[in-house]
């Protein structure tokens, strides 16, 4: 029994006591007395009084305990209610999830299908380009004229995508970059090129032809312009070749008054995938003396040390992966300082609007992008003049 009730047994069990008092005392009483008889009474109703009070205050204290479990178990069905709508939701959303997979999975395949497909045409079609001789497939020394009429073949197309430099806002170095010109007039873009080419196993052959284009159209840049730079993008399977980087060795001796503007582009995630092969040839391509630029780099997997003894220069960051709007992450700011500190020149890609553009000078030097200057593309077998007239406009 709860403590409250005791107050209450103990009053009734006094009144009726007293009560009972009075009553023997009325018995025993050799003559008749009203006071008595009226206190005994007057004692009863009391303990009757304070019986309904105590069973009033317990019925309302049932009654509201009894409310308070309604709502409960009203809350509880409204939660059971909800739980059921949400398994119901799952169980239909499930259900869609294994629909679209389905659809997903025949997708899929019929993706790789069409992208095996398209590698074989693109093997096909880079062989007969390659077979038709480096001064057909090559480059390039004046920007292409608005309106030239495209060549009737298959053939590789070269750009230059300019480095800016944000201490005087000129064109200090390029990015090689190029594509695929096809005969009925389409274009296979950089990056799906390199993707097949990779694939493939084209890669080693399509760089050592970049390679073989790229280092006279930088002879003629830096005939101008001593300190220019092309950095020259590289692919994995190239650098676990010892046969092409014998002939990248033999491609570099033989133009010793340029090779050292000749800089190998290697993204961040090509590089955590190099096996001991690529990282051997990571030595070699250092042991040449050439400078690297590492791209796409992120904060996690980064040995800036280990770097350095490969010969990079340059660590590029993507714009958007240091602002997205928010401002220029505090992580961010400290890598940037650590890096300058260790003398990495560090270049901000992909730049293509004013808020990636505003930030750019809080963590790098150089800046490339649309934003600033889309690639220029550049034409086929021209002259000394050309090239002399397209430096001068760089």
């Amino acid at each position: 029994m709860r403590a409250r009730g005791w107050p209450s047994i103990l009053a009734i069990a006094v009144l009726s006591g007293v009560a009972i008092a009075c009553g023997i005392y009325v018995l025993m009483a050799t003559s008749q007395l009203a006071e008595a008889v009226v206190a005994a009474i007057f004692c009863v109703a009391l303990g009757q009084m304070v019986i309904i009070t105590t069973m009033a205050t317990k019925n309302t204290a049932f009654r509201d305990d009894l409310r308070e479990l309604i709502r409960d178990r009203r809350a509880n069905e409204a939660r059971h209610g909800e739980a059921l709508a949400k398994a119901n939701f799952f169980e239909t959303e499930i259900a869609e999830l294994k629909r679209h997979a389905a659809h997903a999975e025949k997708d899929f395949n019929a993706a790789i299908i069409a992208t095996r497909d398209d590698l074989h045409d693109l093997t096909r079609r880079y062989e007969a380009a390659l077979a038709n001789g480096p001064a057909q497939a090559v480059a390039e020394a004046a920007p292409e004229p608005a309106g030239e009429a495209a060549p009737g073949r298959e053939h590789l197309s070269f750009s230059l995508e300019p480095l800016i430099d944000l201490a005087n806002n000129a064109t200090a170095h390029y990015r090689a970059r190029f594509s695929m010109m096809l005969a009925a007039g389409g274009e296979i873009e950089y990056a799906k090129l390199t993707l097949n080419a990779d694939r493939g196993g084209l890669r080693p052959s399509l760089d050592i032809h970049v390679i073989n284009q790229a280092i006279p159209l930088l002879r003629r840049l830096r005939a101008k312009h001593p300190a220019m730079k092309l950095l020259v993008p590289i692919g994995a399977a190239t650098l676990m070749s010892e046969v092409t980087l014998a002939e990248i060795a033999r491609c570099l001796g033989a133009s010793s008054d340029v090779a050292g503007g000749v800089v190998f582009e290697l993204s961040h995630d090509v590089l955590g995938k190099l096996g001991e092969a690529g990282i051997a040839g990571l030595a070699t391509v250092a042991r040449m003396g050439v400078t690297m630029a590492l791209t796409d780099v992120s904060l996690t997997g980064l040995d800036l040390a280990s770097l350095r003894h490969l010969g990079v220069k340059f660590i590029g960051l993507n714009a958007r992966s240091i602002e997205s709007g928010f401002g220029v992450a505090p992580t961010w700011m400290e890598f940037a300082a650590v890096v300058r500190n260790l003398q990495f020149q560090i270049i901000l890609t992909d730049v293509t609007n004013s808020v990636q553009a505003a930030s750019a000078a809080q963590v790098a030097r150089f800046v490339a992008g649309p934003f600033f200057a889309p690639p220029r593309r550049v034409k086929s077998n021209v002259g000394v003049s050309a090239a002399s007239d397209f430096s001068a406009a760089a």
